[in-house]
């Protein structure tokens, strides 16, 4: 059995079901954010600008679709 084999199993006893392992990677991804969050921040001032702009039109096409279901295709 090689070091890696016993990290693995070792991992595999803490964190056993899907959501612990979820869990871990997201509490090791707050540790190590300072290292990777400057790199993603043009991409966050980009999305922070796009978001709400592709938040009004799905919902604007959500409510366009329920009323056209609702009275133009049942006739209504």
């Amino acid at each position: 059995m090689t070091h890696h084999d016993s990290l693995h199993e070792f991992l595999n006893i803490l964190f056993s079901t899907p959501s612990e392992k979820a869990g871990a990677l997201v509490a090791a991804s707050m540790i190590s954010s300072p290292l990777w969050l400057q790199s993603i921040q043009p991409v966050s001032d980009v999305a922070a600008v796009f978001a709400p702009i592709l938040g009004c039109t799905y919902l604007s096409m959500q409510i366009g679709f329920k009323v056209w279901d609702r009275f133009i295709k049942r006739g209504l």
